[in-house]
């Protein structure tokens, strides 16, 4: 019985994220009207403004001629514009745009607004409870990706009577994500 209790909400778990992840791109995309990748970029140069354009490829972990393409396409739209360095001609700096601001702030109203409509239907103790559960079930994932073993040996780990914290929250993220630069990139 327990078994079947624990695939049912493993599956109605899976379709919430679908669904969130659903509204969260119709709702940008409603707003908006500008593709994830570009919301992203616009994003991370909000953050960096006049950052130049050799290190926002390397933070960004693109080729330099994609992301000269993506800066090109967003300049054409008016959204960014780049600045020669005074010092060094070949040096270009990158900063939005007064168009390209009200297009991060637009979405960032947008992500702020939409935890509310999808949590809307629950009590604010249903919410707490909600993050508690989710919170403590995040931890015995972390533990289990921490795990050498993890699931390989069907070894089944018990979620933390704590519900949050655990090893990662002292050391981190595991290894496998920090080869990607962590500490400069930005996740929307």
């Amino acid at each position: 019985m327990t078994e079947k209790i624990s695939n049912e909400l493993y599956d109605a778990v899976q379709k919430l994220n679908r669904h969130m992840h659903r509204n969260r791109h119709r709702a940008v995309k409603t707003n908006e009207g500008i593709h994830r990748g570009r919301i992203r970029l616009l994003h991370f140069i909000s953050k960096n403004d006049g950052i130049i354009q050799r290190d926002l490829a390397e933070m960004l972990d693109m080729r330099p001629s994609s992301l000269t393409e993506m800066i090109t396409n967003l300049e054409k739209s008016s959204l960014v514009k780049r600045e020669k360095d005074e010092n060094d001609g070949r040096v270009m700096h990158v900063f939005l745009t007064d168009e390209g601001k009200k297009i991060i702030d637009d979405f960032t109203k947008v992500k702020d607004e939409l935890p509310d409509t999808v949590f809307n239907c629950l009590t604010v103790e249903e919410k707490e409870k909600m993050l508690e559960i989710v919170n403590k079930v995040n931890s015995n994932l972390e533990t289990i990706d921490s795990t050498e073993e993890g699931l390989k040996d069907n070894t089944k780990l018990e979620c933390s009577q704590k519900g949050r914290g655990g090893h990662h929250r002292k050391h981190g993220r595991p290894d496998k994500f920090n080869h990607h630069r962590e500490n400069k990139r930005i996740w929307i």
